[in-house]
């Protein structure tokens, strides 16, 4: 009898996990990680529970509501190329910026930081770092590329596993961390990636740059930069100049500075700043790192400035060095 018993228990899991994985076998690539996680997250890892998120979201006040899974076309939105496997479909809506990752024609996550948007029912509306901590939990430590942890135990953010999907949210440390940015990410987009970086153009990342220093502006109250071809040619070259000689900083090793390189640049201007950033994965995160650098953020934030030069260029380990020149006419 116990015996049977046995055998019948062998032959139930045997079942549990062999049928679940013939569902998912892909003929051609056989049983490839992607679908052994898929796997894994819908029949032995438990369902994220949504409750407290549907709780905040129903008391939250968002105009613009996109469903995660959803069907996705781009028509005039510009297209911008990510470090993940989608692409980031650029909306505009005046005081509702926000950036879709499409994959497909699916929506699989997003960036804001607009109150007004939410994502998978997620949105930054009236939260900060203690009660997105009460909604979504412990933050994680680390996120899976590939076979690969990569680290996001990090001050200036949380990210939380929710599901299917990575959570991130950034934090205005200047505004008790009050949530000034939301990056939703499905792990796939993450996973399937083994680089660290994994570098889209410099121009398709020069326009994300851009396009957050002028979200980032309407939402603390300041008029929109307009891009110089002739500041972006100098913040390129001096991005160039760090990556090509190893270096990071605002005076280049020949002892020129900012001023120097517009002058040489033949950029018209009357006050000018400068910011630099290397080693994040994305603007994004290098936008975001900023705004939380007091030196940096009064460029940022500043009514003074009407151009910007943006310019990026990756070293020999496709290691990303920013730089922004905030320009008055």
């Amino acid at each position: 009898m116990v015996r049977r018993i046995t055998a019948l228990l062998i032959l139930y899991a045997s079942l549990f996990l062999i049928v679940p994985a013939i569902q998912s076998y892909d003929f051609k690539d056989g049983l490839t990680e992607d679908y052994f996680n898929h796997w894994l997250e819908q029949n032995v890892i438990p369902s994220y529970d949504t409750t407290k998120i549907e709780q905040v979201h129903g008391a939250q006040e968002t105009n613009i509501d996109y469903s995660l899974g959803a069907s996705f076309r781009a028509a005039d939105q510009q297209v911008i190329h990510s470090e993940y496997e989608g692409n980031f479909v650029v909306m505009k809506q005046p005081g509702a910026f926000h950036m879709l990752l499409v994959r497909d024609g699916i929506i699989t996550g997003g960036y804001t930081n607009s109150d007004d948007v939410s994502i998978g029912q997620m949105s930054i509306d009236g939260m900060n770092r203690e009660n997105v901590r009460e909604v979504y939990g412990e933050p994680v430590e680390y996120i899976r590329k590939q076979w690969k942890r990569l680290k996001v135990d990090h001050d200036e953010y949380d990210v939380f596993d929710v599901g299917n999907h990575y959570a991130y949210f950034f934090y205005d440390i200047h505004e008790n961390y009050r949530v000034n940015g939301m990056l939703i990410i499905n792990k796939d987009e993450v996973i399937e990636i083994n680089d660290l970086y994994n570098n889209p153009s410099k121009e398709d990342n020069e326009a994300m740059h851009f396009n957050l220093v002028n979200a980032t502006r309407a939402e603390y109250g300041y008029s929109a930069l307009e891009r110089d071809s002739a500041a972006d040619e100098t913040a390129y070259y001096h991005s160039y100049d760090m990556a090509e000689n190893n270096y990071f900083d605002h005076d280049s090793p020949d002892g020129s500075t900012l001023k120097d390189r517009l002058l040489n640049g033949s950029v018209d201007f009357r006050l000018a700043g400068e910011n630099i950033a290397t080693g994040h994965t994305s603007p994004i995160f290098a936008h975001h790192s900023l705004m939380n650098s007091p030196s940096h953020r009064v460029n940022v934030l500043n009514n003074e400035f009407n151009y910007i030069g943006v310019g990026i260029e990756y070293n020999n380990e496709n290691v990303p060095y920013y730089t922004e020149n905030y320009i008055q006419k």
